[in-house]
């Protein structure tokens, strides 16, 4: 079974579409001096007025010391077809089926976005928790000495096709498993010692520019997050057709992440 979100905004929270923006920007060309594009795209991008993708995953998955396991995949980002917001079951999926849900296209949709480097923000929901027990002695609640955590990685598609062409999305693609690449930072770490599910939400944008060792780095660590996330690089080296995998890890014996649920949404300039 595979649950669909049929709205574009589940939360009630305004998203515009594709085809709200460049009709904003027509807007903008109406003046009796049009503005140039590249004041419209300022304009658009201060007003934080983009498209966006979300996908949510809900199905209960825990990752032991033992091995890594990935716990979902995005859709390829900014292609077409995969705007707006997705949800899948992932208890009851049942099979090979479809992902469902988002916007219906529409010719303005065809065009993939045109600036070398479109992608904006990154946001990831995340509902976990640990195996409950274990740590040094003072740090329940804390992150400190947690061996359990998310890392992020980025796949690329082969085939350009996805691009300008509809397509049926299988489940599969969203949990097929390939070999989990060693990554030097974490999305975040699971509060230590705490079996009930604590929701996390972490914010990565082009804009980030966090530097070792400065405060910012330091309070991103105390969140339990690796401050290299910050430093804007993962949002801004995104491309077209990339795809976003979330990674559950484990180290040592006896420790695990229990990962309940999951949203990744993905926010890129038109």
């Amino acid at each position: 079974m595979i649950a669909a979100s049929s709205e574009v905004c589940p939360s009630g929270s305004y998203e515009p579409t594709t085809v709200d923006i460049l009709i904003v920007k027509q807007y903008f060309k109406l003046f009796s001096v049009p503005l140039p594009d590249e004041l419209i795209d300022d304009i658009i991008d201060a007003a934080s007025y983009w498209a966006h993708t979300s996908l949510t995953v809900d199905g209960h998955t825990v990752a032991y010391a033992e091995g890594d396991k990935m716990y979902m995949r995005t859709l390829p980002l900014a292609v077409c077809g995969t705007e707006g917001d997705f949800l899948l079951d992932k208890e009851n999926l049942q099979g090979e089926g479809f992902v469902l849900g988002g916007l219906p296209s529409t010719e303005l949709e065809q065009a993939a976005p045109t600036r070398a480097k479109p992608f904006r923000k990154v946001e990831f929901q995340l509902w976990s928790h640990d195996q409950g027990w274990g740590g040094e002695h003072g740090c329940r609640g804390t992150y400190n000495g947690a061996y359990s955590w998310f890392d992020a990685s980025v796949e690329r598609l082969e085939s350009t096709s996805y691009f300008t062409e509809s397509k049926e999305w299988p489940s599969s693609l969203l949990f097929a498993t390939v070999d989990a690449p060693n990554l030097p930072d974490d999305v975040t770490k699971i509060l230590l010692r705490k079996t009930q599910t604590t929701h996390h939400t972490i914010t990565w944008t082009d804009l980030d520019d966090v530097k070792e060792g400065s405060p910012e780095a330091i309070a991103a660590q105390n969140r339990g997050q690796g401050w290299k996330s910050y430093d804007g690089s993962f949002v801004r080296d995104l491309q077209v057709g990339d795809c976003i995998t979330l990674w559950m890890r484990a180290r040592f014996p006896g420790w695990s992440n229990n990962a309940v649920k999951a949203k990744i949404t993905v926010f890129w300039a038109v």
